[in-house]
């Protein structure tokens, strides 16, 4: 299941979480992107971005409640970390050392944010047991790395069976995944990764 039967199961069960869907990435946009991460995008999120350039607008936040980033905001949340990155050797991952023990690293790819620092990145430079193009959070609060999803594409595919289980619910901007308003505090309740 791409991207595509994601953005189709929430415009046949949730339209308003899909009324803010932007169109396909503008090359020169997805261009800046990969410039900020100083390397190719893989294709399967080459695919995502000419599907969906994430949305308009912050809330409701189309990511079962994490606000889905176009390239622009993309590229502009990664240097806003690159800022900020810097080793930390006390943060943990989950698995163990499948995320480099740093703040944000050049070759992850800002996907979802939550509006308070923190969110889902697609991480290209995984530690020792990880696996490139794996999805990832990030952020202040995540001091515990965790490893959400193997791939974008997988991510996109359980999400889209969430949506189709009634696990979602929208109240005008609110978005609750299993009864949780942030999708990243209902991942510290669940087996990972999905997909």
């Amino acid at each position: 299941m791409s991207v595509s039967a994601f953005v189709d199961v929430l415009t046949s069960r949730l339209p308003a979480l899909a009324a803010p869907l932007r169109g396909p990435v503008s090359a020169a946009d997805l261009q800046a992107l990969q410039a900020a991460v100083e390397m190719p995008l893989p294709p399967e999120v080459q695919d995502v971005y000419a599907t969906v350039d994430g949305q308009y607008g912050i809330l409701p936040g189309v990511l079962l409640g994490l606000t889905w980033l176009p390239a622009r905001r993309t590229a502009q949340e990664h240097a806003t970390w690159m800022d900020l990155a810097q080793d930390d050797p006390t943060l943990g991952s989950e698995p163990a050392s499948a995320i480099q023990p740093v703040t944000f690293h050049r070759h992850w790819v800002p996907l979802a944010v939550d509006g308070s620092g923190n969110g889902l990145a697609i991480d290209l430079a995984p530690g020792t047991t990880g696996v490139a193009g794996q999805v990832i959070t990030y952020g202040p609060d995540e001091t515990t790395r965790r490893v959400v999803s193997p791939s974008v594409t997988a991510l996109f595919h359980w999400a889209a069976t969430a949506v189709e289980q009634q696990g979602v619910q929208v109240s005008g901007d609110e978005v609750t995944y299993r009864g949780h308003t942030s999708f990243l505090d209902a991942l510290r309740e669940m087996t990972l990764p999905l997909g």
